[in-house]
């Protein structure tokens, strides 16, 4: 069984950036996200991760860049994320990508989420687990957070998992390696973000039983950038 990376973009106010843990106005702001994917795509990788993280905000959204991602570059696989919290939305994306990725919507609106499972399909469905220390789960852009466990999120039947560790989120100071608790009891694709910095930790991530591995600041300040698959 072998790990493999997919970079990720996240887009604010029509720019690439890389936030640490989330925080706007922090980390990298990289430019024109059409550019680099083309460059992420010139290098031979055939997946991208997308978040639209003002839309996760919920102060506006990037989606004509990320349908332009979508469908002219060349992707073999496409996740997108970042306040899709309607069946309309869920239903527009999901015709322009290879997947949409959910984290609020389980946990604040499960009626919308049980429409979108039933109109998109789960075959078209990442969720993504972002969780903190206490393995409490965040939503909302991870300003809200909720007494709910990561462990009750695994119950949805969808295509897969993304746990994403916010605390280290764009840190590039390693994974959280208490994941591994989660992996067997995790039907499905398994992805984690959050601190991915060296070659060591993709392979713990593949001994833990992962399929991908999202990377972002590692990717950015060349630590990583180059790996495809371990």
């Amino acid at each position: 069984m072998s790990l493999e990376v997919i970079p990720s973009i996240d887009i604010s106010e029509g720019k690439a950036v890389k936030r640490i843990k989330g925080q706007r106005g922090s980390g990298l702001i990289l430019g024109d996200p059409l550019r680099i994917a083309e460059q992420i795509y010139s290098e031979g990788y055939k997946k991208v991760h997308l978040v639209d993280l003002d839309a996760a905000e919920g102060v506006g959204n990037n989606e004509e860049i990320i349908k332009m991602i979508c469908k002219e570059i060349g992707f073999e696989h496409t996740q997108v994320g970042g306040g899709i919290r309607s069946l309309d939305k869920a239903q527009k994306i999901a015709n322009e990508c290879s997947f949409i990725v959910l984290s609020t919507l389980p946990v604040a609106n499960r009626e919308t989420f049980e429409k979108i499972w039933s109109e998109v399909g789960k075959d078209k469905i990442l969720l993504s687990i972002d969780y903190n220390e206490q393995g409490d789960v965040l939503i909302k852009g991870w300003k809200e957070r909720r007494k709910i466990k990561v462990e009750e999120i695994l119950s949805f039947d969808v295509y897969g998992f993304i746990f994403t560790y916010v605390p280290k989120e764009g840190t590039k100071s390693g994974i959280d390696e208490s994941v591994k608790k989660y992996v067997n009891i995790t039907k499905g694709v398994k992805e984690y973000a959050g601190g991915v910095s060296t070659i060591e930790d993709l392979m713990k991530l593949k001994v833990f039983g992962f399929d991908y591995a999202i990377i972002g600041m590692s990717f950015y300040n060349g630590s990583l950038r180059g790996v495809k698959v371990v």
